[in-house]
């Protein structure tokens, strides 16, 4: 007999979800300013320090301000910026920049970091939507689009699709310990397929 799987997940891992949504840079190469926006970028996900991102800010402003950019290439920088702001969680200065980025050039990116800040102001169908469109454009790392992806789904109360998303981060990116940290809270069950069983489960509340 066919099993069906059922996904629940945990009370405490329900309240977790405050995990963060990640945000990605767009590759840059070279020596120039722009290209150093971009290595601020990307160093977020080592630093806190609020001198070392604001300085990260201000580079990308020297190269908005005085570079001679290519119209991709200055869309590469607002979405940078953005990435930098979206850490400092300054989420409208961050949704600002992803939107400039979005008017200059049709960049992967920074539709799922868009959609990553959204994930913040608790906008989430707007959100999935922009992360989808992302991922169809295609991403320097497919597997922060997945992720997000999946934030944001597990926040909408769509185990199923988090808990797949989930496990394919983990697939194209096993180091990511963020995604294996919240499979943890899922529960698999396996139920007849002639069983009655509803789509989804919610969490179980505790009682009191």
């Amino acid at each position: 007999m066919r099993a069906r799987i059922v996904f629940a997940m945990s009370v405490f891992g329900l309240m977790a979800v405050a995990v963060p949504a990640q945000a990605q840079v767009v590759v840059s190469i070279g020596n120039s300013v722009a290209h150093a926006c971009f290595l601020a970028a990307k160093a977020v996900n080592f630093t806190t320090h609020r001198t070392d991102l604001m300085g990260g800010v201000a580079i990308c402003d020297q190269a908005l301000q005085l570079e001679p950019l290519t119209t991709v290439d200055r869309a590469a920088t607002y979405d940078n910026r953005g990435v930098i702001n979206d850490v400092m969680d300054h989420t409208d200065e961050a949704i600002a920049d992803f939107n400039r980025s979005i008017a200059l050039a049709e960049l992967g990116d920074a539709y799922v970091n868009r959609g990553s800040a959204l994930i913040k102001k608790k906008q989430y169908d707007k959100a999935l939507a922009d992360i989808n469109k992302g991922m169809g454009l295609g991403m320097s790392y497919p597997y922060i689009g997945y992720y997000d992806r999946a934030v944001a789904e597990e926040l909408m109360g769509q185990y199923r699709d988090a808990y797949y998303d989930y496990k394919h981060v983990v697939e194209l990116e096993p180091n990511f310990a963020a995604a294996g940290e919240r499979l943890k809270d899922f529960t698999v069950i396996q139920t007849p397929a002639s069983a009655s069983v509803p789509a989804k489960i919610a969490p179980e509340q505790s009682s009191p």
